[in-house]
């Protein structure tokens, strides 16, 4: 007998055949491999028994549609913006020494949009049936994230072509976050995290939208040379797929399977591309930084933020944005103690202080997406040992320790007269 419900499509004579050759891979999955979820570890969506293998392949699937789709429109947002002469220009605060095009970042919420909806669509189509899809309010917080992310995506494509200044993009990224908590999507309860239990819900709502503003504004300051907020993003993603995996969030692995597709397509144009090369622009970091935000609250919302059952999934989310969080934190408080505008740009980011110590654009990049993956793997080995406030602790001093070891390296070069920057 078979152990799954028999969608609808499979009494018609070729939905036989479809529904024959699902049971036979079924049988072949189960016998070639040894895990295959008979329990309901992946609580977001019932597959046949849940089989990691048809679970994987989905996700490979969303993968690679969006990758996909992305491959398709950037190319033509390039021309678009060269027939247009949309140009990021070099300047005195930039590293880049040509005009670039800078609308790679207009293909993001397109291909992750149209991807996810294919995927989700097809599944229902084709009799898959949703379970607990309404759990942790699910739609509302999709639908508040979309609202949220559209503001975001015209400011930024209007920033990408006329500018804005920075006063109106903190009302729309303020707006953008309280759609966030007007769906619910806030944090209540710290548990313990900086000496935080719960909160009133006036400031559970303050402390959640300054966070949305902080990362938007962090992945958006970040992106300063090729790939840098492209590369954390999917190294935050990858960890985020991998903990929706283990705690059931199998739509929400999906939304971030779509992310990574599309980002791998820009990176290879932004750091390999020599006619098709292209930044993503403010289009493309303010939805990338409200979307890893959303995903960090998620987790934050839905489960305990000490919770090893789960890996404590909140620490180890929190820990993937930690150099683009506590770089914009410093450059903040130094703009601020020099007597300058906060909100203004200047060249003081790690990626500056990587390059005026030497390192070339490749070579910084390299070097940042180490420090973040050593950062990862620290905070996941310390998450079930000492307190989450320890852990933010620690980055925080190795993070400066970190910046006090380039200091040191961009004073010796500077005497060199060496630097590449």
């Amino acid at each position: 007998m078979c152990p799954y419900a028999v969608p609808s499509w499979a009494l018609c004579p070729f939905g036989f055949g479809i529904h024959n050759m699902a049971v036979r891979f079924r049988s072949f999955a189960s016998s070639t491999v040894s895990l295959c979820f008979h329990c309901n570890a992946w609580r977001g969506i019932h597959i046949y028994d849940n089989c990691f293998m048809l679970e994987t392949f989905i996700l490979f699937v969303t993968f690679i549609l969006s990758a996909f789709i992305g491959y398709g429109f950037i190319p033509r947002l390039v021309r678009l913006a060269r027939e247009t002469h949309l140009y990021d220009l070099p300047d005195s605060r930039k590293v880049h020494s040509k005009p670039i095009p800078r609308l790679g970042g207009v293909a993001f919420l397109p291909a992750v949009l149209i991807s996810v909806a294919v995927v989700l669509v097809v599944l229902s189509g084709l009799g898959f049936a949703f379970v607990d899809i309404n759990r942790h309010g699910v739609p509302v917080h999709f639908v508040a994230y979309m609202a949220g992310a559209a503001m975001l995506y015209s400011l930024g494509i209007y920033d990408d072509l006329h500018g804005v200044s920075y006063r109106v993009k903190f009302v729309f990224q303020i707006a953008a976050a309280l759609l966030l908590c007007v769906s619910g999507l806030w944090v209540g309860t710290f548990e313990g995290f900086f000496f935080l239990e719960d909160v009133p819900a006036w400031l559970g709502v303050c402390l959640t939208a300054l966070f949305v503003v902080s990362v938007t504004n962090a992945m958006n300051l970040i992106d300063g040379i090729d790939g840098l907020a492209s590369g954390l993003s999917v190294l935050s993603l990858v960890v985020a797929i991998v903990l929706c995996c283990l705690s059931g969030d199998y739509v929400w692995a999906i939304f971030a399977t779509a992310f990574v597709g599309v980002l791998l397509t820009f990176f290879c144009y932004n750091v390999y591309g020599d006619k098709n090369k292209v930044f993503m622009g403010d289009a493309g970091s303010l939805v990338l930084g409200y979307t890893l935000s959303f995903i960090v609250l998620h987790f934050w919302h839905s489960n305990p933020v000490w919770n090893p059952s789960l890996h404590n999934a909140g620490i180890i989310i929190l820990g993937t944005l930690a150099i683009p969080l506590l770089d914009v934190v410093r450059v903040f408080l130094g703009r601020v103690r020099n007597g300058k505008n906060p909100f203004l740009p200047d060249k003081t980011h790690i990626h500056h202080k990587c390059l005026r110590a030497g390192l070339s654009g490749r070579a910084a990049l390299l070097t940042i997406l180490v420090m973040s993956m050593l950062l990862i793997l620290l905070n996941y080995l310390l998450a079930s040992v000492i307190s989450h406030t320890a852990i933010c602790v620690i980055d925080t001093i190795l993070f400066i320790a970190v910046n006090l070891g380039m200091d040191g390296l961009v004073r010796r070069m500077e005497k060199r007269g060496t630097g590449v920057y």
